[in-house]
Parts: structure tokens; sequence; C-alpha cells
């Protein structure tokens, strides 16, 4: 065959099916009309109002019947919840659909049949009542199969308009989905104290009132120990948790296992506005803990209950002595004169001076090297407890060290003294808590002693 035959054959070919195409088409049996205009750029108003001019919408034929009510400056509340019940800006979304109604298809002015468009008997119908005490009215019939929009006339209007599908759905949605909101949003950076009160004991956390660039430690424990808190714990193991914390949606019929001797995590907040460099009114935030299922666990806030990822609560449980900070002996340096140690009936001190941001030193009045100071110094903070002191026998004092403050709230005394062989316990201004291996006494007496004869 040559390349003209070819040629025309195919042409012939396209001729004789969009002639079949035309045949076919005309044949097709439907009562959907066209849009009356097919340029995009075209908007017709369905309906116009401002938000704040409306006092309620009224939807029926969703999942749930839904009454949108307007609580002022831009807050919507859904039925009978209080606002802080559900999500207000879901609520808002309501008005936000309904109020400023366009459509790009108007399908037919005057219709004769509203049976075409299932809008004789419609699936759902949206009352607008406004704050004047008019009312109008949408009505929302079936969907268009060649548009993929839903059919949609006003009452009182005579033309019928198309509505984008997933404002249909919007007005469709559940009671639920508007109660499905994280309800514990907390900045955990302006959490003041935390507080962890069960049957055993009361863990009491609480930041400092100043921190600088000198201080160590910004959480200090009150209860059961006062003492200073490990920081890093408290971030990674309970602030962190917090923060992830998401009571969505409530559980209905259970009390969770929860009693009056559940658990109880408190948190102190102190907001701080980074627009206005303010902070704003220190509140409370509690939950009441309950029972564990395969990875969940209960907790009641305010009157509902929640299920939460067991991670994000499990430090609820902790032993208080993962929680505090095991150098009992820190003191920031920033807050001391003199530091001075005794032990095998010797007694030295380490004087220090502060200029501005630097130290000097004097070792038992010597001046002394600052940057072998202030390791030292280190390592005399830097000494750990390694357990609980649970009322053993206290013996004789192996160590001692004397911080002299620059103010009197800041001086401090720590003893060491021999409960066995291979323990001693922290004596802190007179309080024993913890217990100290003896091996880390000995090897911090070894470094002092190597430090000290530099300047004897």
């Amino acid at each position: 065959m040559t390349k003209t035959v070819r040629n025309i054959s195919i042409a012939s070919a396209v001729i004789i099916l969009l002639i079949v195409g035309i045949i076919v088409v005309s044949n097709i049996d439907t009562d959907e009309k066209l849009p009356e205009s097919s340029d995009n750029n075209e908007f017709y108003t369905v309906y116009s109002e401002e938000a704040d001019n409306i006092s309620s919408i009224e939807v029926t034929g969703g999942t749930d019947n839904i009454t949108a009510t307007n609580l002022g400056n831009s807050v919507w509340t859904i039925n009978d919840f209080d606002a802080e019940e559900i999500d207000t800006s879901k609520a808002y979304g309501i008005a936000g659909t309904v109020s400023q109604l366009s459509s790009k298809n108007k399908i037919e002015e005057n219709p004769s049949d509203l049976s075409v468009y299932g809008l004789d008997n419609p699936a759902m119908t949206v009352k607008i009542t406004k704050k004047n005490g008019e009312i109008d009215t949408l009505y929302i019939g079936d969907k268009s199969p060649a548009l993929g929009e839903y059919f949609v006339i006003k009452d009182g209007d005579s033309a019928v308009y198309t509505m984008y599908e997933f404002k249909v759905d919007t007005l469709r949605k559940p009671i639920s989905y508007y109660r499905e909101f994280n309800r514990f949003n907390i900045n955990i950076d302006d959490i003041r104290v935390i507080k962890i009160m069960r049957q055993d004991e009361v863990i009491d956390l609480k930041i400092l009132d100043k921190i600088d660039e000198n201080t160590n430690n910004v959480w200090e424990m009150l209860s059961p120990y006062q003492s200073n808190a490990n920081d890093d714990y408290i971030d990674n193991k309970i602030l962190e948790p917090i923060a992830d914390i998401a009571l969505n949606t409530p559980v209905e019929d259970t009390d969770g296992g929860i009693t009056d001797k559940s658990p109880v995590l408190m948190l102190t907040v102190k907001p701080y506005d980074n627009i206005t460099g303010k902070y704003g009114d220190e509140y409370t935030e509690t939950l009441n803990i309950g029972n564990t299922v395969n990875g969940k666990t209960y907790v009641k806030y305010k009157e509902d209950i929640y299920m939460v990822d067991t991670e994000n609560i499990g430090f609820i449980n902790e032993s208080s002595f993962n929680i505090v900070s095991k150098m009992q002996a820190l003191v920031d340096i920033s807050k001391v004169k003199s530091v001075s140690l005794e032990y095998n009936g010797e007694k030295h001190s380490i004087d220090i001076t502060k200029s501005g941001s630097s130290y000097s030193f004097k070792a038992d009045g010597n001046n002394a090297d600052a940057k072998l100071s202030q390791t030292m110094y280190q390592a005399i903070i830097s000494l750990s407890v390694d357990g609980v002191y649970n009322g053993e026998n206290i013996g004789a004092t192996v160590f001692k060290i004397t911080y002299d403050g620059n103010s009197q709230s800041d001086d401090t005394v720590i003893e060491l003294k021999a409960v066995n062989d291979l323990s001693c316990v922290l004596v802190r201004n007179g309080k024993a808590d913890f217990l100290v291996k003896k091996s880390k006494i000995d090897e911090l007496i070894t470094a002092f002693n190597s430090y000290i004869n530099n300047y004897n």
C-alpha cells in the first residue's frame, strides 16, 4: 500500500468514528442540563453574608444535625458544647463554607422540575439565621455525575447552581469531628513547676527563679529530697514526652481505672509571649493517670477521659532518684568565694575571685593556675551519688567540702560519712539522702592532692 492510499484510509476511519460518536451522544438519555457558562473565570454568587452578621447556622441531613452558633469575636461553637469542648476553628469553618458561597456553574434558571436535581426533597438543608432576625435557607440536592459537584438552590431564588464537593463534605461532618482536637497544648518552655503525686511519694520540681550563664542546674527538687534536679533527665524523659501528649477525642463510658489513689501530674505554667516580651497569668494543668492497656494509658483531663501513648506519660511511675541530680556537691562557681576540703587530718582551700567573666584563684593562699583550678573545681562539684540512703548507721566523716558563698544563702556544707566498707552517706547542710561510693571519694582525694601539691 502506498503512503498516499494509507493516509486516505486513516482519514476515512477517523470520519467514520466521528459520525458514530455523534450518533451515540445524540441518543444518550439524560435529564441533566449543561452549565449556562463554561467560562472558568466567571463565578456566580449563590449566597453572600458577612459571618459576623450571622447568629447561627443549622445543618440537617448530614451525618449528625449540626447547629453552629456565633459566640462573637470570630469564635463559633457546635450544638450545646462549650467553646473549650470543641475545636472552634472547625466550627468557624461552617460559617466560612456557606457565608460566601459562589459557583462556577449556573445550571438552570427557573427550573420546572426540581426533582431532576434532587432538590424537590433535598438531602441537606442549611438554615442561616442572621442577627437581624432574617432567615435564609440553602437546599443541597444530588451530585452531578458530569460535574462532580452538588446541586444547590437558595430559597426564594430562581436559579440552580453547583456547590463544590469538599464544601458539602464539610457540612456533613459528624459531631465527633468537632470534638477531635488536642486540648492539651502547652509550650514546655513555659512550665515552671512539675509535681507528681503518688501513693508512695510526692515529687516536686521547680525551675530556678534566676538563671544566668553560670547556672549549672536550672531545675531543683523540693520533694522528696531538697536538692538539685537532673536537668537532662527532666528535659529528655519528662518535658519532651509531655510535649507529645495529645488529648484529642474523649473516650466514652469508662472511668479508665482512675480513682482517688491514682497518680496525678500537676504542671504550673507561666506563658511567655514572644511578641510582647511579657508573661501571662500563671495557671495549673492537672492530669489524673489511670490504667494502661496495649501501650495506651487512660488520662483524665478536666471532666473527660482520654487515651494517650504510654511512653508519653511513663515517667509518672519513675523513681525519684532518677530525677535528682547525681551531682549533689554542685554549687555554681559564680556564687562561691572559697571552697575548703578536709580529709585525712588535712585542710586545704581554694579562694575564688571573679572579675567580669573571668576568675582568678589562690590555692592555700598562693596564686594558682586558673585553668587547673577551674578543672579541679569542676571535679569537686561533679562528685556524683550512687543510691538512696535508707537509714544505715552513720560513722565518721571521711571527706568534707565547705562552700563559702557570696551570700549566706549560698553557703553549703557537704560531709561524706562512712556507712560501710564500700559507701559513704552524703550529708548536705545536715540532711542525709544519698550514698556515694568510697572509690569515688578516693579518686577525688588523689586528684586534689596532685593539684594542691603544686602550691605547697
